[in-house]
């Protein structure tokens, strides 16, 4: 007679290696409308979606997630893995896969944060344009006189100086008028620190005023040196700015 070994425990045949296991999918469907949920309250508040190209495009990315996951626990290997592991630990999974199915749903990455979505790395910023930013102030001799805020805050890295302004100037067109007035005052501030750092290096020859202006280079069509400047701000420096 032929002996007859049995399969160990745990395994299953090829055929049967992939099993829908209906109890996992009602689930995950709950966590599907869960994410979908949670990633509209994230993006729009409590304003009820609205049937527009963006919607349905969140809602077919959903369904691939849906489906992704879906094929997870129908592995046979997979579904023994978790039945392996404590209760405790397949919570936590799933509550860190719903967090990220959430997240990758939800547009906006700074409240989807620290789960942000693939477009914060999908979509490459491609100006047209380099803006960058001059100082140049007016002395008392009645001189143009360029500054360069680096040179009088050598105790700060220059990158950090010039990722600060960048953020200034970015929001000085801003739309609302609130934010406009918010960042000028921003500005004002930041001017006039520049130019009391400039006056006590400089106590021969002070500012009296001293602007901040903007250069949007189009550098595929001319040089540098044919842009005009824009002027953003520009401040008088009280008498008690100067030593």
């Amino acid at each position: 007679m032929a002996e007859v070994t049995a399969a160990p425990a745990g395994r299953v045949g090829p055929g049967r290696a992939w099993t829908i296991h209906w109890p996992t999918i009602r689930g995950l469907l709950l966590a599907w409308l869960g994410a979908l949920v949670v990633a509209h309250l994230l993006q729009a508040g409590l304003k009820p979606p609205r049937l527009g190209l963006t919607f349905l495009a969140m809602v077919a990315e959903s369904v691939v997630y849906f489906l992704y996951f879906a094929a997870l626990p129908s592995f046979e290997p997979v579904r023994a893995w978790l039945r392996a592991i404590p209760s405790p630990h397949r919570t936590i999974i799933a509550v860190f896969f719903f967090a990220l199915a959430a997240g990758q749903l939800t547009l906006v990455s700074r409240r989807s944060y620290p789960f942000p979505s693939w477009t914060m790395y999908g979509r490459p910023d491609t100006p047209r344009t380099l803006a960058f930013y001059r100082y140049y102030g007016i002395d008392r001799g009645g001189r143009k006189v360029e500054v360069d805020p680096a040179k009088l805050f050598t105790f700060v890295n220059v990158a950090e100086i010039a990722s600060r302004v960048r953020s200034f100037g970015r929001v000085l067109d801003a739309r609302k008028e609130s934010t406009r007035e918010t960042a000028r005052a921003r500005m004002r501030d930041w001017l006039l620190a520049v130019g009391t750092a400039y006056n006590l290096e400089h106590p021969d020859a002070p500012l009296r005023s001293l602007e901040f202006v903007r250069y949007d280079w189009e550098y595929r069509r001319g040089p540098a040196s044919e842009v005009p400047p824009e002027p953003l701000a520009r401040i008088e420096l009280p008498a008690g700015a100067t030593p």
